[in-house]
Parts: structure tokens; sequence; C-alpha cells
């Protein structure tokens, strides 16, 4: 465990020298990951996606706010869309600008989580999503989780139809919207994905602020726990394309990365636990104090000397 946390210490010693720097290469890594998940199901205008392009987006990103990488993605997305057809990307767009609208009112904080779904889920891991928000972030973050999913679900259902879609005919896009916005109100998987989503994040959320010793690993093991079984009735009932297989390997995935970023965000000692009490003239407070585990590395200093003061030294001894 000792050498885990001494790494654990390094690293935070490095991310606090080289924030700016480590900060815009994660943004950098995510926005390029997007661009090839994008360019596998949604690749529809050729132009966009070459190496050159992406790496260009990727490379301008990671020096860009946060909220207008999202922007930069969207438009892509719609890009894409448009090069299929014109009247989905129309309604594409007016979902994701209520969406963006209703993002920046509710949760400005929160805009990683819009791009994070949808990555996740064609990750085949989006099982890990309410459980890390649920840990790190508060109950107004289901808000933005809602609309990442609801901009996974939208997607694939363009790629899952883009063969139907593209056989209507040019001049009726009535026709296409309809049949869209059809696939989109009657998705039951959707809508219950966002529920699971929203009840365990709640759940994780007060295991781990409860006054009990482990209660972020607790709330991990519950929160996956519920989660797997919910899926996997979803599955069953909805008789969804997704295998229990899947499922079940992208729930123990989940809990493990999370076990991985409590480590490093939320390690505490709870055999050095203390509990003392006071009080004032209106209230008797109970506290209970658990100290965070950290281990600094060790400074070695080597000290250096000559041939002929170690023959000296030598001769001294003897």
């Amino acid at each position: 465990m000792t050498p885990l946390l001494e790494f654990k210490d390094k690293l935070k010693r490095f991310y606090a020298q080289y924030e700016i720097f480590v900060q815009a290469v994660m943004r950098f890594v995510i926005v390029l990951v997007c661009m090839l998940l994008i360019k596998k199901n949604i690749g529809y205008m050729d132009k966009l996606q070459t190496g050159t392009v992406m790496l260009a987006v990727s490379f301008l990103s990671a020096f860009l706010p946060l909220g207008l990488v999202i922007l930069i993605l969207a438009v892509i997305i719609i890009a894409n869309i448009y090069a299929l057809s014109m009247p989905l990307a129309g309604v594409v767009l007016g979902i994701l600008l209520v969406m963006f609208i209703l993002y920046y009112r509710f949760t400005p904080k929160e805009a990683i989580m819009v791009v994070m779904v949808p990555m996740m889920f064609y990750l085949k891991i989006p099982y890990i999503i309410p459980i890390v928000v649920g840990l790190v972030s508060t109950p107004i973050a289901i808000v933005a989780v809602a609309f990442g999913t609801i901009t996974y679900y939208m997607l694939f259902i363009i790629s899952s139809n883009a063969a139907i879609i593209n056989n209507m005919e040019a001049d009726s896009p009535i026709k296409q919207i309809n049949y869209y916005v059809t696939l989109i109100v009657e998705n039951k998987e959707m809508y219950y994905t966002i529920a699971i989503f929203t009840a365990i994040l709640l759940v994780v959320y007060f295991i781990k602020r409860m006054s009990i010793n482990n209660s972020w690993t607790t709330a991990i093991v519950v929160g996956g726990s519920f989660e797997l079984v919910a899926f996997i009735l979803l599955s069953m009932v909805l008789k969804s394309q997704t295998p229990v297989v899947s499922i079940v390997v992208g729930t123990v995935i989940s809990v493990l990365l999370s076990m991985v970023l409590q480590f490093f965000v939320f390690s505490l000692d709870y055999s050095r636990t203390e509990h003392t009490q006071f009080e004032d003239d209106d209230y008797y407070y109970y506290v209970k104090a658990v100290p965070k585990i950290n281990v600094t590395a060790p400074q070695i200093n080597v000290k250096r000397i000559n041939a002929q003061r170690a023959r000296r030294v030598k001769e001294k001894n003897r």
C-alpha cells in the first residue's frame, strides 16, 4: 500500500506543478476520442473524418474553455447529420439548443458530463457515470447526466436507422422528421436509463455522505449492485440487444474504476478515527474525525566521499 500512496502523492505534486499542461493534455485526449467515436458512428461527412482535421480540432480544443469545446463538438455532430439528412440536422440542432440553454441555467459547472456520458455509452461502460457523479458531485448533476443520455440516444437512433432514413424520399422532409421524432419519443429504454441513473446517483450520493466507516466504498458497491440488477431487469423486460454478459462486465469495470478514483480522491485511515464532543449555549456537538492517508515519498540523500577519505576512515576503524 505504501508504494501506491507514495505514487499518489507524486501525482498530486506533479498535477499541482503542471496543472495547466495536464488539463490541456486531458482535454486533447477527450476531444480526440470523441472525434473518433463520431467518425465511427455518425461519420457521414468525409471532410471532417480525416486525421488532420481530427488532430487539429483536438489540439485547438486543448486550449479552449470547456463550454466552447462542447459547442465545437455539437457543430461537428450537426454537420455530420446534415450530410445524411438536412431535416434531421435541424431537429437535432433544435433539441441541442434547448438542452444547452437549460444546461447553462442549471448546471454550468457540470459541462464535462454532456461530453463524457455519450463517450462512456460508446465505450460500453455507461454504468460508471451515476457512480462517479454521485461520489464527486451533487444531485443537481442529474440534469447534465440526463442531457448526456438523451444526446447519446439521439445519435444512436440516427446511426441505427441511417439506411432507412437515407432511403426515404428526399422531397418529404416531414416524413423523415416524424419518423425520427417518433423513435425518440417512444424510446422506453432511454427513459428507463435516465430513471436508473437518477436513482443510482442519489443512492451513491447519500450513502457517501453518511457518517459510517468506508462510506465511499459502501456507496460504490451498493450503487454498482443496484445498477447491475436494474439494467439486467431492463434488458429482460425490453428485450434489449445488449447482452447480459456485456452489462455484467461493464458494471464490474465501472466499479473497479470507481474504486481507483476513490483511492486518489478520498483515502481515509479509519483505524485512527477520533471522537470528540463539546457544547455551547444552544447545542451539544458530537464530532467524528477521520484522518486522511498521506504518505510522502522518503527523500534519499546520498553522501559521496572520495577514495582517500574512505581509506582514512577504514584505517581509523581498525
